[in-house]
């Protein structure tokens, strides 16, 4: 019996901004994520490539599943440097995606909504 385990990814904030990296595999921007490793839960696989995809600790506040994919919402913390990507802080979409962007911005606002929430109703997160 083969288990399928889940892919993971996450949108993480730095102020209303959002991190996306670069995919050059898939010439164009996503959210640092990717495939579970065995033994690893959906919150260590997605604060372990977060690391690996862009350098930043990841604050997870909320997570939702969303058929095979674990989404998860949080707050970029520590830049510890090394980056398999390169990434930006992005105020909207760029033009240049990896996946279609229907894929995109319903999650962005939910991870936004779910920080909100989590940090309190008046505050902004920057």
């Amino acid at each position: 019996m083969v288990i399928q385990l889940p892919n993971v990814y996450a949108i993480g904030f730095k102020g209303d901004r959002f991190l996306m990296v670069y995919n050059p595999k898939r010439g164009g921007w996503e959210m640092p994520g990717g495939k579970l490793e065995e033994f690893e839960t959906p919150l260590e696989g997605v604060k372990r490539e977060y690391r690996e995809e862009c350098g930043f600790e990841l604050d997870v506040l909320d997570c939702m599943p969303m058929g095979p994919v674990v989404v998860f919402a949080g707050i970029l913390k520590e830049n510890r440097g090394e980056a398999e990507m390169g990434w930006e802080l992005m105020d909207e979409l760029p033009r240049d995606l990896a996946f279609p962007e229907c894929e995109y911005r319903e999650q962005i606002t939910w991870a936004r909504e779910a920080v909100r929430n989590r940090l309190g109703k008046g505050l902004t997160f920057k």
